[in-house]
C-alpha cells in the first residue's frame, strides 16, 4: 500500500510506496519506492529499496515525462545522482536462530534497569519468568495478570455505570453524576491541532520521580 508522510510546517511530502509481491512475481520482495516533494509539489528527491533490509535517497537532477504505464497513466523518469545510503540491516548476532532472529537492539529491549517505575513493562513477572525459561509458572502468572486486568477493568465499569444511574442531589431531573474516568500518570490526552488526530503528549513528573525513586503514584498492574 501507500504511504504519505507530511510535514506539517513545511508542507513537505514524502510518497511511499509499499510493492506487493507473490511467489510469481518479478518485483523485488519487500520493495519500498517513494519520491520527496516539496510544498509546490516538486520532485527533490526518490527513495528506493526494502522495509527489511536497505534504503537509499538519490537526489533528483532532472525529470522528463516517460511512456504510459500500464493503468493508462504518464510515467515521469528522473535523471539522479548517485544514490546514498539511509539505513540498513545489522547483521543478525551470532546463534540468532536459537533467539528467534531478534537483532542485537531486540535483544536487549527488555533488559532489566534498576530505578525504573514499578510499572515498567519489564518487570512483567510472567515476561521474567519467561525469559528464565520457566514455561509453566510463566503462564500461570499471565493468566493470574490478565484475571487481575480483567477485574480492573470491570471495576472501572461498574463505577461509571454507578456514577451515570447517580444524580446529584439537588437535580432530579438530570440523571448522572460526573465521574472521573482512568487518566494516564504522565501522560495527557490532546486533539493535535495540524492532523486533528487524538494522541498522547507527555506531561513531565516521570524523571523527577525516578530521581526522588518515589513511586507511590503509580497503580499496583502486576
Amino acid at each position: 500500500g501507500d504511504i504519505d508522510i507530511v510535514n506539517h510546517r513545511t508542507k513537505e511530502t514524502c510518497q511511499l510506496k509499499f510493492s506487493p509481491y507473490s511467489y510469481f512475481s518479478r518485483e523485488v520482495p519487500r520493495k519500498v519506492t517513494g519520491v520527496v516533494t516539496d510544498s509546490e509539489g516538486q520532485a527533490h528527491y526518490i527513495l528506493s529499496g526494502t522495509w527489511d533490509e536497505r534504503m537509499e535517497s538519490a537526489k533528483i537532477v532532472q525529470s522528463s515525462r516517460g511512456s504510459s504505464g500500464a493503468e493508462g497513466k504518464q510515467k515521469t523518469v528522473y535523471q539522479t545522482l548517485a544514490p546514498r545510503l539511509l539505513w540498513k540491516k545489522y547483521p543478525l548476532p551470532e546463534n540468532a536462530e536459537n533467539m528467534y532472529h531478534f537483532s542485537s537492539l531486540a535483544l536487549t529491549l527488555n533488559e532489566e534497569e534498576p530505578c525504573v517505575s514499578l510499572t515498567d513493562s519489564r518487570l512483567r513477572p510472567d515476561q521474567r519468568l519467561m525469559e528464565e525459561g520457566r514455561w509453566d509458572e510463566a503462564n500461570t502468572e499471565k493468566q493470574r495478570l490478565e484475571e487481575k486486568q480483567r477485574a480492573v477493568r470491570r471495576r472501572r465499569e461498574a463505577e461509571a455505570s454507578d456514577a451515570l444511574d447517580e444524580g446529584p442531589p439537588e437535580d432530579h431531573h438530570r440523571a448522572g453524576r460526573e465521574y472521573e474516568s482512568y487518566q494516564p500518570q504522565w501522560f495527557h490526552q490532546r486533539t493535535d491541532p495540524l492532523t486533528g488526530e487524538t494522541n498522547f503528549v507527555y506531561k513531565g513528573g516521570y524523571w523527577e520521580a525516578k530521581e526522588r525513586q518515589d513511586w507511590s503514584m503509580c497503580p499496583d498492574i502486576f
